[in-house]
């Protein structure tokens, strides 16, 4: 099952580098050296999540992550 089909879940610098490798839209931008990967987390880690993922093979990508919920109730 890929990643994305199992619902919403924080990634971190590990799952990341995963999802990458998992996802070829993403990770042909990078360049052919995935093993290469540096991720530094930049976001404030509260319902944003931002990545800088740089490849050793000269490609680069900044990932924002984010938290959405939206609960609609009917007034009595």
């Amino acid at each position: 099952m890929a990643l994305a089909e199992e619902g919403f879940r924080a990634l971190d610098e590990k799952s990341l580098i995963e999802y990458i490798r998992a996802t070829p839209a993403v990770s042909s931008l990078l360049g052919d050296d995935l093993e290469g990967l540096t991720v530094k987390e930049v976001g404030d880690g509260n319902l944003n999540f931002v990545y800088i993922v740089i490849s050793s093979s000269g490609g680069s990508l900044v990932i924002k992550q984010v938290y959405f919920l939206c609960i609609a109730m009917q007034p009595k």
